[in-house]
């Protein structure tokens, strides 16, 4: 997986994959919604112009090899005060779906805000959430959060929740990956990430 953490963000423009539905009845009466278990996130990045030589190039070739080999960007939060987390945050108990995650580790009393961004790594892989309401932890730093969509991967005590510095992890999805060269020798990139899992 390569790491584009570093990249220098112009535009980035999150978005919801949603594999929910909306049922609407043909003959009227009220439409149901049908969520199903998938949905998530990705986000298209828009980078500054730079000079292929020599900073163009090294970006062009870890965004080729983040096609192929997945990749992880820093979702930014501008204007957001993430304030003293903790840097041990760890899943408190095993969640094998819904929308809650209890985690424990944090700074005491430390306010989880509504809409803030996490990644939790489990088995290996950065899964993507933001949280849909406000929590305060207590004085252990422990708590419940809860998430904008349902769990994707089952939870086990230990899994770590990064709220500090929360990334998207997944592939650019465009079946051809291009960049332009102007005259001038220099180059804007662009690409989308989203989540495979």
């Amino acid at each position: 997986m390569i790491d584009l953490t570093h990249i220098r963000q112009t535009i980035a423009e999150p978005e919801l994959v949603d594999f929910g539905a909306s049922l609407r009845p043909f003959l009227g009466g009220p439409s149901q919604r049908l969520d199903r278990l998938g949905t998530r996130h990705a986000i298209s990045v828009q980078m500054p112009t730079m000079y292929v030589e020599s900073e163009g190039r090294k970006w062009i070739v870890r965004l080729i090899r983040a096609k192929q080999e997945d990749g992880f960007i820093e979702f930014i939060q501008p204007g957001f005060n993430i304030g003293p987390c903790g840097n041990s945050i760890t899943a408190a108990a095993a969640t094998e779906g819904g929308r809650v995650l209890a985690i424990t580790g944090a700074t005491p009393h430390y306010a989880v805000r509504e809409g803030q961004a996490l990644t939790v790594i489990s088995n290996g892989r950065k899964f993507f959430y933001l949280t849909s309401a406000q929590t305060v932890l207590n004085g252990s730093g422990a708590g419940s959060i809860e998430l904008d969509v349902p769990l994707r991967e089952e939870v086990t005590v230990g899994d770590v929740v990064n709220l500090a510095r929360p990334e998207i992890a997944g592939r650019i999805m465009e079946d051809g990956w291009k960049w332009s060269i102007d005259t001038a020798g220099t180059v804007g990139l662009s690409f989308r990430i989203e989540e495979i899992a």
